[in-house]
């Protein structure tokens, strides 16, 4: 599950406040208008400013886990569309007091689907980062524990579609990971169980729908179905034009079509996004790069192909794997294969591409 993009943002966790029915809740009233704020700030690229919507809402309401899980959504979506690990440290203490109180809160509201909710949602936060640093035991812990408190939301308030979008991930992970004993059949292949509650969650859950859909691009591609994946992703543009993450996904996805030239617009926009932010992955602008002489490659531009493939080579000799983290379709160790690949052909065509030291 460590390859969904992004993944219970501050806007689906903030817009969910309006979801919660019912007499005993941790849903306050009285926090629209802070929700909505943040919400807007976050989009138009204020992080801090909208970290500090986050920190004000928990002072205000320190015995509500929505708060922290929505302060540490901020967090995680910041590595994930940078690539960066600089807020790990903040991100496993926020996630954490957020269990610490959501544990508190079903304790309090037993009956709330939405605490179970968002228990298991914080669960899941700090597992999937456990995933990407390979503590597998803590990871498996959080893993059986979210999707417990997920399961149990859903039995209290069936008509609570955004769980769908947590259970549709696990069905389809859970099965993926799991190949080699559903081959045996040995476990039940669930994949298109997955797809399906993926698809209920986008059209029944409220602000679910926009991470469903991103979680379904990103299967959609691993399946190779590549036109469902653009269809899926174009619908997204509005929103996302401005994200690195949507530019990424369009970049991949018109490749994997051979559409050469709007492959090569959207790693250009992936960079142009990525100069902005003060923080720097160079894993990551090693893979837009190599994208970029890769569909120079496959258009015959081959000069254009030997200096791409050459910056590409010189940012991954700069990477730190402490200091970044993987993106969602490739690992930078396969990043750095498919780079050498092509390096290797050029060379062959009589391109000289050696490295500055």
């Amino acid at each position: 599950m460590k390859k969904i993009a992004i993944f219970w943002t501050l806007f689906f966790i903030f817009a969910s406040f309006h979801f919660v029915q019912g007499q005993e809740s941790i849903k306050f009233s009285g926090v629209d208008t802070l929700i909505d704020r943040a919400v807007a700030i976050f989009y138009q690229k204020k992080f801090d400013r909208a970290i500090y919507i986050c920190d004000s809402i928990i002072t205000e309401y320190p015995d509500n886990p929505l708060g922290y899980l929505g302060l540490a959504g901020v967090y995680h979506l910041l590595m994930l569309n940078y690539r960066v690990s600089y807020y790990d440290m903040k991100f496993d203490s926020v996630s954490s007091l957020a269990i610490k109180v959501g544990e508190k809160t079903i304790k309090k509201y037993h009956n709330d689907a939405y605490a179970y909710f968002v228990l298991g949602a914080s669960y899941g936060f700090r597992g999937l980062n456990r995933i990407r640093k390979k503590k597998w035991l803590g990871a498996f812990h959080d893993g059986l524990k979210g999707i417990s408190n997920i399961k149990k939301a859903q039995r209290l308030n069936k008509n609570l579609y955004d769980v769908y979008y947590a259970l549709g991930l696990f069905y389809y992970w859970k099965s993926v990971k799991a190949r080699f004993l559903t081959s045996l059949r040995l476990m039940k292949d669930e994949r298109e169980k997955g797809i399906e509650y993926l698809k209920i969650a986008i059209k029944k859950g409220h602000l679910a729908k926009l991470e469903g859909k991103f979680a379904l691009i990103e299967i959609y591609y691993y399946e190779d179905r590549y036109e469902e994946a653009l269809e899926e992703c174009q619908t997204l543009e509005d929103t996302f034009k401005d994200d690195p993450t949507w530019n990424y996904l369009m970049a991949k996805i018109n490749g994997k079509l051979s559409h050469w030239e709007d492959s090569r617009t959207y790693f250009t926009r992936v960079l142009e996004l990525l100069d902005e932010f003060p923080l720097k992955s160079n894993s990551y602008y090693a893979e837009c790069y190599y994208g970029l002489a890769k569909a120079a490659f496959e258009m015959e531009n081959y000069d254009t192909a030997a200096k791409e493939i050459k910056l590409a080579e010189e940012f991954s000799q700069k990477s730190d794997k402490k200091k970044e983290i993987e993106g969602p379709l490739l690992d930078s160790d396969l990043v750095l294969k498919r780079m050498k690949k092509l390096k290797t052909q050029l060379q062959k065509m009589g391109y000289e591409l050696e490295s500055s030291p």
